[in-house]
């Protein structure tokens, strides 16, 4: 009998912007030292870095949550670049955890925005 197939809770955000993939990405480097988030309770381990295309990581610590990978993936569109962020969690959340991704997913938006800006500055 095969094993059932876990599927798990995504969502996912994009943003154009006015600059090149490697430029972008620069800004999006700059933009990961000053943080993504405040809360020290979380522990991100990278699980992937492909410069100047994709960052993927697992975050971990105090949440409601069993399972939390997020994907940074950086696309040539002519002089300018797309960027999206995919985030994988636990395929039935708790409300709790339902929560928790709302808050990541605009902390993150708030993130990306920041990439925006100073890539197009």
């Amino acid at each position: 009998m095969a094993e059932k197939k876990v599927r798990y809770t995504s969502r996912s955000l994009e943003r154009h912007i006015l600059a090149s993939r490697e430029h972008a990405w620069d800004a999006f480097l700059g933009a990961l030292e000053r943080g993504i988030g405040d809360d020290e309770s979380l522990v991100e381990t990278v699980l992937s870095l492909e410069p100047p295309w994709r960052r993927s990581s697992r975050v971990e610590g105090d949440m409601p949550l069993d399972f939390y990978e997020r994907t940074f993936v950086f696309r040539d569109d002519g002089d300018e670049c797309h960027l999206s962020c995919g985030v994988v969690i636990d395929p039935e959340p708790t409300e709790a955890g339902r929560e928790f991704l709302d808050t990541a997913m605009a902390v993150i938006g708030r993130f990306m925005d920041q990439v925006v800006e100073s890539a197009q500055a």
